[in-house]
């Protein structure tokens, strides 16, 4: 097939890559973090599972919203076909216990699907209950990779947290940013506050015993607080993604060592 016969089978990539480049965070952190916490053949069948749906969310909402376009449904059809085989896949190497954290979130998922889907406005509950769906896949890897329930749910509890505390941290940065009313630059700034010290308070209390690491983690937090509470000052918004994408790598890496260590 020609690169012209398949632009007409398929629709152009950049109308299936998702616009938000946060979206990207929420599922590619929580993703790495459980291949890294337990690698396994079932686990990057599971992730490879994940990425084609991550992907149809754009195509979906375009056919919900009544657009016809005959692409697009053969790319839908492409890409579930493609995730059901991974799924298969998973299921083959793997028992049924690493469906269990998605079920726990399902209903949280499915609220934040229909808010997508929907294009409802982009609140920080959406995101949060974003947040946390996605970060179920860090939990389903490590069950799927032969992992304990323990683990998973700490793999899952501070994706979860360091994701909120960063969606904190970029809601109020934006907040500066489109000038928005005092009142909801302050609220912005306490949910700052909440997120980041909840995520410092959970990281003292359950990876203390990880020495190091796990010290080297809390003060990482501590970091990303201050880093958090910094007077506004414009930044480009490419110079920002780059600028946070370096610090979620770095973090990766800290928290990966860190609860690898308990």
């Amino acid at each position: 097939m020609s690169d012209t016969e398949m632009s007409q089978f398929l629709p152009p990539l950049r109308s299936l890559l998702p616009a938000e480049h946060g979206s990207w965070f929420m599922l590619g952190f929580p993703l790495v973090l459980g291949l890294l916490l337990r690698p396994s053949l079932a686990g990057l069948c599971l992730g490879l599972a994940t990425l084609p749906l991550f992907l149809a969310r754009p195509a979906l909402r375009r056919r919900l919203n009544g657009q016809k376009d005959p692409a697009q449904r053969r790319a839908l059809v492409l890409l579930g076909a493609t995730s059901a085989a991974m799924m298969a896949g998973a299921f083959l190497l793997s028992d049924l216990r690493f469906l269990i954290p998605f079920a726990s979130v399902l209903p949280l998922a499915l609220f934040a699907l229909r808010a997508d889907l929907e294009r409802a406005s982009r609140t920080l509950t959406v995101e949060l209950a974003a947040q946390t769906s996605f970060s179920a896949l860090a939990a389903a890897l490590v069950v799927a990779g032969g992992g304990a329930f323990p683990e998973a749910g700490r793999a899952w509890l501070f994706a979860t947290l360091l994701g909120g505390a960063n969606l904190a941290h970029v809601r109020r940065f934006l907040g500066h940013a489109h000038h928005l009313e005092a009142p909801e630059l302050r609220r912005r700034l306490i949910l700052t506050h909440a997120l980041h010290l909840l995520l410092t308070g959970t990281s003292v209390a359950l990876l203390a015993p990880a020495g190091l690491a796990g010290a080297l983690w809390v003060g990482w937090t501590l970091l990303l607080y201050l880093r958090a509470l910094l007077p506004y000052r414009p930044i480009p918004a490419r110079t920002l993604g780059w600028r946070e994408g370096g610090l979620s790598v770095l973090g990766l890496g800290l928290l990966w060592r860190a609860l690898a260590g308990l």
